[in-house]
């Protein structure tokens, strides 16, 4: 089972493909900070940009939201709920609502009782309008959260750089 987290605690001690991620290099762009991930192999696995900076994301790993780019350049979603919200499980709906516009239902899991990964690809339609929204909500299992996406066209262009960087 994969599991993504970038936040630094916690980096170390979740299991992915056999082995635990290790943050590669920190990533900034408009107050959002993150890493380019590897996996357990040592290879690039990923970069991940948070809605918050790396103190915040170490004070509290709850209510926020990652943009994850893979080496394919598949976005991806990374959605942090409050303690003991979800149930961990694989394969579950979750529903994301860009502004007004219809929500679409994408697949996810649930890897613990506060996060929930959608690993990729978000569908080209919400791909294509994300760098014109101003807010995101998601919905699992009957929860939702609501995010603001400040800068998150240059959030999407600076995960792109990322990926061309560190995927050698």
């Amino acid at each position: 089972m994969r599991t993504w987290c970038g936040i630094a605690a916690l980096l170390l001690a979740i299991p992915v493909a056999g082995g635990p991620l290790r943050a590669q290099n920190l990533i900034v762009q408009d107050g959002w900070q993150g890493f380019a991930v590897r996996g357990a192999d040592g290879k690039f696995d990923r970069c991940v940009l948070y809605n918050r900076t790396i103190e915040a994301l170490n004070a509290s790993p709850y209510d926020m939201l990652g943009v994850t780019r893979d080496a394919s350049g598949n976005l991806g979603l990374m959605v942090f709920f409050q303690p003991r919200a979800l149930e961990r499980a694989r394969a579950v709906p979750v529903g994301l609502k860009l502004d007004e516009r219809a929500a679409v239902t994408v697949t996810g899991d649930v890897v613990s009782d506060f996060h929930v990964v959608i690993p990729g690809p978000v569908p080209p339609a919400t791909t294509s309008v994300l760098p014109q929204a101003s807010t995101l909500e998601v919905t699992v299992e009957d929860k939702s959260a609501r995010f603001t996406l400040a800068g998150i066209g240059g959030v999407l262009d600076r995960l792109t750089a990322c990926v061309t960087t560190y995927a050698r």
